[in-house]
């Protein structure tokens, strides 16, 4: 006999409707319930009721212990989410990801407040960053060129004094325009007694020559307008790293680095400075190696010879180790840096002294053995070729030609 019994409808546990069998929604601890008071947890499929403790994340419906564990509440909109908080200073609040981007954060004390940093207000501009960064503050390199397949980079760091007319954090505060043109930045120097350091991103010869114009441009108005030091001070100094990847091989790098060290005088009237403190030329032995055909040692009138490869020497080139106050510093694994040159915010100067890298690296690009013997690394020799492409080194060629009776040399020496 067939039972047409139908089963017995079963009450909602919380609203206590009845609900036909195949409609029961069972929670996790064994309720009946209605589809209008379950309530599913999104992010671990618990089943619970409307009476249970659920929040809403991200939109999402979470159980209390989902929420509890892996949810944070942002005390600004006063909802949860999972992405996590920062703490709002001035506020004493932690908010959520969106609502802290209405906050001002502070590079120099690490911090966020709703209404700027009160205590680190002169070295921050209106939106809280920080103008001159700590000593160690290392941005990612933008590389500007106007050649896409150039290999040789140039990087200047300028240091400088604030003036009488201008506060430091004034002077700074107008320079700091650079960096948001991804030319340049600010940093701290402790070698510094109130100034700071403009260290410039990568850039080839010609970019900084012909389009680095807003370069150009803040120098200028730093130096007749705010009034800052750079020459006429004890500590600051100019340094121009040079990118590894724009030398042939080592031994371009190598006749790159004998060039500057066989002719200290040259280079250093060029730099407008000797320092044994912070560019040491006497860490690279000099010793008579090379000789002419007629058996003779090369010599330029400043009785520099030629340097022999030593040990020591090699170490130099080919570890990261060594004095970095050296005349170049080699230590660096990306770039070789000269820090011969004397402190300056004249233009003119300082695109005389970029010149000087540049000509420096491309006048010992294809040197051999052979042409070193017969005397390429003479600085009248290199000073020749310098006059050769004048066009490419116009400032160079003006400051040699103001400064050559210096070094003893006259036109008369170089043969054009």
């Amino acid at each position: 006999m067939e039972n047409n019994e139908q089963e017995a409808p079963i009450d909602c546990a919380v609203c206590l409707i009845s609900i036909d069998t195949d409609d029961v929604i069972t929670a996790d601890y064994g309720d009946p319930l209605c589809e209008n008071c379950a309530v599913i947890c999104e992010r671990c499929d618990i089943v619970g009721s409307i009476n249970d403790e659920f929040h809403t994340v991200d939109n999402n419906n979470w159980c209390g212990s989902c929420t509890g564990n892996n949810a944070y509440w942002c005390e600004y909109c006063e909802e949860y989410n999972s992405r996590g908080t920062s703490y709002i200073v001035d506020r004493r609040e932690s908010w959520c990801i969106d609502c802290t981007s209405n906050a001002y954060y502070c590079d120099l004390c690490d911090e966020y407040n709703a209404d700027g940093c009160d205590n680190c207000i002169d070295n921050c501009d209106d939106d809280g960053n920080r103008i001159i960064h700590d000593y160690s503050y290392r941005p990612d390199a933008i590389f500007h060129s106007t050649d896409k397949n150039e290999r040789l980079f140039f990087g200047i760091e300028i240091e400088v004094e604030s003036g009488r007319t201008y506060t430091v954090q004034e002077s700074a505060a107008f320079a700091h325009g650079l960096e948001a043109l991804d030319l340049a930045y600010l940093k701290s120097d402790g070698s510094l007694d109130d100034g700071f350091e403009i260290v410039t991103h990568p850039m080839s010869h010609d970019f900084f020559k012909n389009e680095a114009t807003e370069l150009w441009d803040t120098l200028e108005k730093l130096r007749s307008w705010y009034k800052v030091k750079a020459w006429d001070t004890r500590t600051c100094g100019l340094h121009i790293h040079i990118s590894r990847t724009g030398f042939t091989n080592g031994v371009h790098m190598h006749n790159f680095l004998n060039l500057i060290y066989s002719n200290q005088t040259f280079y250093e009237t060029m730099a407008g400075r000797s320092s044994s403190q912070w560019a040491k030329f006497d860490d690279v032995e000099i010793r008579n190696y090379d000789r002419r055909n007629d058996g003779t040692p090369i010599r330029d009138e400043y009785d520099n010879l030629v340097i022999k490869t030593t040990r020591s020497f090699k170490n130099k080139l080919q570890s990261f180790h060594g004095d970095r106050y050296s005349a170049v510093n080699t230590n660096n694994r990306e770039t070789l840096e000269i820090r011969i040159f004397r402190g300056s915010v004249n233009g003119e100067t300082i695109k005389s002294q970029i010149d000087l890298a540049h000509a420096s690296v491309e006048y010992t690009r294809t040197l051999n053995s052979n042409a070193v013997i017969a005397g390429a690394l003479l600085v009248e020799n290199f000073i020749t070729y310098i006059e050769l492409n004048q066009e490419l080194y116009p400032e160079l060629c003006t400051r040699i030609a103001k400064l050559i009776p210096s070094v003893g040399l006259t036109r008369q020496n170089v043969s054009i």
